[in-house]
């Protein structure tokens, strides 16, 4: 059991050896999740894309109880754990769903908010996808807010310049920087 405190809110959750950061919060998670309220503080949708074990899909939902969550990822132990500590912290304006991108999420469902600490280990063409189809899945004016390893800020930002036409940085640590990109109204 692994307790921390981020933007106010006290969380309690359990984790798994085999999925992301089993020892607690990351850096990088911590810095995306303080960025949330600066950024995008009266979402009425978000989503938390790879949840892992759902400490940013429980946070968002935490952050704004009117809001409609909804935590995805396509490993079905992440799945289970993200359910678990969603009913551990009395979270229920969160829907964990298993899922692979947007397979499982209703095809004309958008959103204000899609925030992700994205499985970068897993190769380029994930993360590109997720960028790409996060425009797709966004209302007019939502935001992706992403969190990644300095190092790789050159290559992600590029893609997220491509696929919204913009991005800037949000907050930076040495390790992590925080991406936000914008869907222009159309």
């Amino acid at each position: 059991m692994v307790d921390f405190l981020v933007t106010g809110i006290r969380l309690n959750c359990e984790t798994k050896p085999d999925l992301f950061s089993p020892k607690g919060l990351d850096s990088g998670t911590r810095i995306l999740l303080e960025s949330v309220p600066k950024v995008m503080p009266d979402y009425q949708s978000a989503i938390d894309w790879g949840c892992g074990w759902g400490a940013i899909g429980i946070i968002l939902a935490k952050c704004n109880p009117h809001a409609e969550a909804i935590a995805l990822d396509s490993d079905i132990a992440a799945v289970s754990t993200a359910q678990a500590n969603k009913e551990l912290n009395g979270v229920t304006n969160l829907t964990v769903i298993a899922s692979h991108g947007f397979d499982q999420v209703e095809a004309d469902k958008k959103f204000d908010l899609i925030t992700s600490n994205p499985p970068t280990h897993r190769g380029r063409e994930v993360v590109e996808t997720m960028i790409s189809q996060s425009l797709t899945r966004l209302n007019n004016d939502g935001v992706l807010l992403i969190v990644i390893e300095a190092r790789l800020k050159p290559w992600v930002a590029r893609q997220m310049k491509e696929a919204f036409g913009n991005y800037r940085i949000v907050k930076r640590s040495p390790k992590h920087v925080v991406l936000k990109a914008v869907k222009m109204v159309q």
